[in-house]
């Protein structure tokens, strides 16, 4: 084996290791605040018990690990720089032949892996957690839960409150003007017995209420009787309807293309699930170039930087990069820049200055 492989496969293994250091450390910060913020949430349940709470962190974890770890690739690039400056193992390596861009060449491979294994595997692992998380906030909190669903037959809407929910049944959705046509309701208790049918010719959404015309009444005796117009309280919005309620973490990764497909085809925006799914083809290169613009801010041991001061760059790196992919995404989303482009300029940005923090090295 050659000295160079042998260089690579060191280089792979301690910055991994470094990277799982940052990666445990940010993700036990995370684990405790998300358990205080779950207890604020369930103060009002009798059944406020730390095992609960411990749950919902747990299911949570996967969602937040995803996100930070960007940022714990960041941190664990600069941890792993500092600890072979130290040992003397950056000198060794540059003094048998290797160059600052061949050393950041295994960073960048195995930042990729690990980007590639996190969106095939932790992906949908997250759907599944978080529609979890849906289920016992349902459960304890009370919290109605609204959803939307396309058939060949129609839409189907289910609403919840306080005192029961509705299921909303018609076969043409207008969703510019909110104009249902050919309308079936069923509305149920907060037991899940069925109060009655209402049978309408047409309905529509305005200010927190549906208003429906020509309605028909069958209450749970089946007495019939009929009314002009008649209106029911909600709390679904016409955005809501507009985006399909479903939030783009809680759809599978191999389910997500189809659902797109599917909502575009019914006249639905897509928009945020669009971009959730760039956003996870575009992850390893992400986590990649945050890896590599870690490394590069310590690579000249060469440089003299403080480790106060390195601490403090990157802590505002990372600021500066996560508050631009908000804003960018938030464009994106409204209309004003593309999708992919929105997904994809995030990961240019730590690899451009890496690559010119690494060659600015190289030529000392």
């Amino acid at each position: 084996m050659s000295i160079n492989s042998e260089f690579f496969k060191f280089i792979f293994v301690s910055f991994l290791f470094s990277c799982m250091i940052t990666s445990f450390s940010i993700s036990s910060v995370v684990f405790i605040g998300d358990v205080v913020e779950y207890a604020k949430k369930l103060t009002s349940y009798s059944d406020n018990n730390i095992k609960l709470l411990i749950q919902l962190g747990a299911l949570n974890l996967p969602k937040m690990l995803m996100e930070i770890l960007p940022f714990a690739f960041l941190f664990g690039g600069m941890l792993w720089t500092i600890r072979v400056n130290k040992n003397r193992e950056l000198l060794i390596m540059r003094t048998s032949g290797l160059s600052l861009i061949n050393i950041s060449i295994p960073i960048f491979l195995s930042s990729l892996l690990v980007g590639v294994f996190f969106v095939f595997i932790f992906s949908p692992l997250i759907s599944a957690t978080q529609k979890k998380i849906q289920k016992i906030e349902l459960e304890k909190l009370g919290k109605p839960i609204n959803s939307l669903l396309i058939s060949n037959t129609g839409f189907w809407l289910k609403q919840g409150h306080e005192t029961g929910s509705e299921i909303i049944f018609a076969e043409k959705l207008d969703t510019k003007s909110m104009l249902l046509q050919d309308v079936i309701v069923f509305r149920f208790d907060k037991e899940n017995n069925i109060k009655e049918k209402i049978k309408a010719q047409s309905a529509k959404l305005n200010e927190n209420y549906w208003f429906f015309d020509n309605t028909n009444f069958t209450n749970s005796n089946g007495k019939i009787f009929l009314q002009k117009e008649f209106k029911i309280k909600t709390t679904v919005t016409s955005s809501q309807i507009r985006e399909g309620f479903s939030n783009p973490e809680t759809v599978s990764l191999w389910n997500l293309y189809s659902f797109i497909r599917m909502f575009e085809k019914a006249g639905f925006s897509t928009n945020k699930h669009r971009l959730h799914l760039y956003k996870l083809i575009f992850f390893p290169l992400l986590l990649a170039g945050m890896a590599i613009l870690g490394v590069s801010f310590n690579l000249d041991s060469i440089a003299k930087k403080p480790l106060n001061l390195s601490l403090f760059y990157m802590i505002i790196v990372g600021f500066i990069i996560f508050y631009f992919t908000k804003l960018i995404s938030a464009l994106a989303i409204s209309g004003k820049i593309g999708l992919v482009l929105s997904a994809f300029f995030p990961s240019l940005i730590p690899i451009f200055f890496a690559l010119f923090f690494i060659i600015q090295a190289d030529e000392k």
